[in-house]
């Protein structure tokens, strides 16, 4: 199968979150081909599951303060804090024949690639089920899927240098107290890339990029101007409102 990769394009949070629905909507009205795309964030973000509360995830007042966006995601699963080149964030967007109807067994075949990349450069990693990319160490990352008629999106980030202290300030769960203790508990859940691998973070995506070669016929390509422009009203309309991230 053949599959554009995008590799370029910094976005806000908001208008990250319009893409997969614009781009998930658009390959499944054959207006797009199957795409990887690789995210780079302009800002701190906590991209919220579909159905998670707000309240119950974030520390509000922190995130306000620090001038963190809390945007909710069209996929389920749980909330993340992110940070722009502490983390590797990828979507695939395939046609639903393309995909296992076994969705415990398409988050390990369209994680795959990923898993053998990381290998490839010496970490040692598996998938968990789930939804899981794990280490000896603790979780490397986690997937969520949105499945249409005619279209997957599948987006996974990985941890590649994330700071755990500021994880455990914006999240919830560090809204008491960010002691050494909760700091040290919290590393031995979570792994980084770059705790155990000698690589950039680009250069970590170029290993990923060709190993996908191995799996689809890649070839490079951008979104199109007319996709950003649907994206950029669609995150002012919907994932840049309270409404939409405060309905819960």
């Amino acid at each position: 199968m053949n599959l554009r990769v995008v590799d370029s394009g910094t976005y806000s949070e908001p208008v990250q979150q319009a893409l997969e629905r614009v781009l998930i909507d658009r390959l499944g009205d054959g207006e797009i081909e199957p795409t990887l795309r690789f995210w780079y964030r302009d800002g701190p973000a906590v991209p919220l599951g579909r159905f998670q509360a707000y309240a119950d995830e974030v520390a509000a007042d922190y995130v306000a303060k620090h001038d963190v966006d809390v945007v909710r995601r069209i996929t389920g699963g749980g909330a993340m804090y992110v940070e722009p080149g502490a983390v590797i964030t990828y979507s695939l967007y395939l046609p639903r024949s393309a995909v296992s109807d076994d969705v415990e067994a398409s988050y390990a075949e369209l994680d795959q690639f990923a898993i053998d990349a990381l290998r490839g450069l010496g970490l040692d990693v598996r998938h968990e089920p789930l939804n899981d990319i794990a280490h000896p160490d603790g979780k490397i990352g986690g997937a969520a899927q949105l499945r249409t008629d005619d279209a997957v999106v599948h987006h996974t980030t990985m941890s590649y240098a994330l700071d755990i202290a500021e994880m455990l300030r914006v999240l919830r769960i560090g809204e008491e107290k960010v002691s050494d203790k909760a700091v040290a508990s919290a590393e031995k859940r979570v792994a980084r890339i770059n705790d155990h691998v000698d690589a950039s973070r680009s250069e970590v995506i170029e290993t990923m990029i060709d190993t996908a070669g191995d799996s689809y016929a890649t070839v490079e390509g951008e979104l199109s101007e007319s996709t950003l422009a649907d994206a950029r009203t669609l995150a002012d309309e919907q994932f840049a409102t309270d409404e939409w991230n405060r309905q819960l």
